[in-house]
């Protein structure tokens, strides 16, 4: 068995650099790999998914590697918006749907303790990531009232969970200097962050715990050998008894048809200059993070210097847009026209992995070899950071949590890129005339 890699990664090395990563001090490892290095696991991928696999497998006393294709944080997970969410991209009563009542829950629990594991690394280790509370479900359509009510009663009546609150029509438009909202939902138990500064902070631990780390490192090939696994970066070599593979939406062929199940999505940000507290408190009172209930989701909060952070909008194809600031610009303007005074001091964008059920997709291949973590759909701040703690009980022996996400079934697109995009376009053609027509 033998994979092989394109480079979805090359895609930003034309950019100008995102607000997350001018207010950080860059890694920089100054490991380089050698022709031929033996460990124990090696981790591919420098987000949170393969930087808290790495942590917590070298906490079990194993010896890890750790290769990023460019630098840590290079891909969506030093790119996003930023919410510290309690999980999954579907609502709990839809998740009950699909895989009954006592498998839903147990993920909500593991939702609720993503959340708590991530807070307890930023107090524990002192990491200054703009940590706020507050998510805030922002109703763009009048039925949402009713949706957020039952949701309300339902998490309250079936999983005793209080963090929800109703924010009424009066009440929204006091929390949001908007016109477009007739209501709201509060997540209390959620948080918003820099999450490149979280990441960062994490990756610091990995020189604490003697991880080799190898920036500029992309893995090409993947081969199954024997009781072990060689890991391939053009003709350097590493021998490994594990391999963890968390690269998400920057998958590309790394893992052959396994790429099939989730559709790589491009997602572009703006950030203005700093507005200053009180303008800010002005355009979100209890400075949360909004996220609206179109299908085509407009999501934005306020930095910890109280830059405006608007992310909106979607493409499909394989090509990336070089200037996305206006494409993302006239969604922040229609929501927020008192901003158009204000320059744009950046512009980026990232590739997220969506799933057709919008679950995450878990499993493992080479007889439980390999391991992955990915298609967490948009809402992976907090869960791709746990992945990591369930890989490693998982490599540690211990199956039951991360098998709660590998027994989830997801429909696998055939026929590649060249296929399941122009499929999913069109099928997302629907939602947007529904975000346009309702």
């Amino acid at each position: 068995m033998i994979f092989s890699k394109k480079n979805t990664y090359e895609q930003h090395d034309n950019e100008k650099g995102s607000f997350y990563r001018n207010s950080i001090d860059p890694f920089n490892s100054n490991e380089t790999l050698d022709d031929y290095t033996n460990v124990d696991v090696c981790v591919i991928g420098g987000g949170f998914t393969g930087v808290s696999s790495a942590i917590n497998l070298s906490k079990k006393g194993y010896s890890v590697a750790l290769c990023e294709a460019r630098q840590i944080g290079w891909g969506a997970s030093g790119r996003n918006g930023g919410q510290l969410g309690i999980g999954m991209r579907k609502d709990q009563n839809t998740i009950e749907t699909t895989l009954g009542f006592d498998h839903a829950r147990e993920l909500w629990n593991l939702g609720l303790e993503s959340v708590t594991e991530c807070i307890n690394l930023i107090k524990e280790n002192n990491i200054a990531c703009g940590l706020q509370k507050g998510l805030l479900d922002a109703g763009y359509f009048a039925k949402d009232k009713e949706d957020f009510l039952f949701k309300i009663e339902h998490m309250q009546k079936n999983y005793n969970f209080e963090g929800y609150e109703f924010i009424n029509q009066k009440q929204i438009k006091e929390e949001i200097n908007c016109k477009l909202y007739s209501s709201g939902l509060l997540n209390n138990f959620s948080y918003h962050l820099n999450p490149l500064k979280f990441l960062i902070g994490l990756a610091r631990l990995l020189i604490k715990y003697k991880v080799k780390v190898y920036e500029n490192t992309p893995i090409t090939n993947i081969v199954e050998a024997g009781d072990n696994v060689k890991i391939y970066s053009n003709k350097k070599i590493i021998k490994a008894n594990k391999v963890v593979v968390g690269c998400n939406g920057y998958l590309d062929k790394l893992l052959g048809k396994i790429n099939n199940n989730f559709i790589p999505i491009n997602n572009y940000m703006i950030a203005t200059e700093p507005l200053g507290e009180k303008k800010a408190r002005e355009i979100i009172k209890n400075n949360y993070a909004i996220c609206d209930t179109r299908f085509i989701i407009d999501y934005y909060r306020f930095s910890e210097d109280w830059r405006m952070i608007f992310g909106g909008g979607e493409t499909y194809s394989s090509k990336f847009l070089n200037n996305s600031k206006n494409f993302v610009l006239n969604r922040m303007y229609k929501v927020f026209p008192m901003l158009k005074g204000y320059k744009i001091e950046y512009s980026w964008g990232g590739t997220l992995a969506v799933t057709v059920n919008r679950l995450p997709d878990f499993g493992t291949l080479m007889n439980n070899k390999l391991l992955y973590a990915q298609g967490y759909s948009g809402h992976g701040l907090s869960l791709s950071t746990f992945a990591g703690k369930l890989i490693a009980e998982k490599i540690d022996g211990f199956n039951e949590r991360f098998d709660l996400f590998s027994k989830i079934n997801h429909l696998s697109i055939p026929g590649g890129s060249l296929v399941r995009r122009p499929i999913y376009s069109t099928a997302i053609f629907y939602y947007k005339l529904r975000d346009l027509l309702f």
